[in-house]
């Protein structure tokens, strides 16, 4: 039972992998076409919910993750000309929710006075409001678990870590990548050097995380 269990979720893996690089491709034959308006809708549609749901564990507040969305939303319609594709347009996509996310935690009174409609998002307004109505409704079924309540206490990097490693299965290079502050490539050893980097503090994060959840008697004092 547990092999055959073992089997499954290794060929949904393989199948969520093999979706992903499908979209990667039909998002560049657009995007080398020079058709940035399909280029950028197959994007938001293919990776919108995930990249909301990475903002939602960010921000811990439905209302500010909906507006760093919007945030997101208007940076991908802006940016993606400028895109070099020296990352997955996934990870990018990541990086940019990042920003967005940090820009609308610096400047939150602003943020909080802009109810209004996306204006600089063009065809993009409508998708990305359909994304925000059905993951909030999905959103709205599930129930926090006490672990996923004590990460909610850890730096909002390291939960960004944990979320990209564990819910979002980045590898240690792509969330480098995702968390260059200035959202610049790196060279590729000092690529290396920030993977490694992360992953330690990755590593802190997951054991400071265990320590809280056994002082809280939620896990036993040998992990399990």
């Amino acid at each position: 039972m547990v092999s055959h269990a073992g089997s499954m979720a290794t060929a949904m893996a393989m199948t969520a992998q093999d979706n992903r690089e499908a979209l990667e491709q039909k998002i560049r034959a657009y995007f080398d076409a020079g058709d940035m308006r399909r280029a950028a809708t197959e994007l938001l549609r293919g990776y919108g919910r995930e990249i909301l749901g990475f903002l939602i564990g960010r921000l811990r507040d439905r209302g500010a993750a909906g507006e760093a969305f919007s945030l997101f939303t208007e940076d991908l319609w802006k940016g993606l000309e400028g895109f070099r594709w020296q990352s997955s347009a996934r990870v990018w996509a990541y990086a940019l929710a990042r920003h967005a996310a940090s820009r609308h935690v610096e400047d939150l009174q602003k943020r909080r006075k802009r109810h209004r409609p996306l204006s600089h998002a063009g065809p993009l307004s409508a998708i990305e409001q359909k994304i925000r109505t059905t993951t909030f409704a999905a959103a709205r079924t599930d129930t926090r678990s006490r672990i996923a309540q004590l990460r909610e206490s850890l730096p909002a990097d390291e939960q960004t870590i944990l979320i990209l490693r564990v819910n979002r299965n980045l590898d240690w290079k792509e969330i480098a990548q995702v968390m260059t502050e200035n959202g610049t490539a790196l060279e590729a050893a000092a690529l290396d050097k920030e993977a490694a980097r992360l992953r330690k503090r990755y590593q802190l994060a997951k054991d400071k995380l265990r320590r809280m959840a056994q002082k809280q008697g939620l896990l036993s004092n040998d992990g399990d």
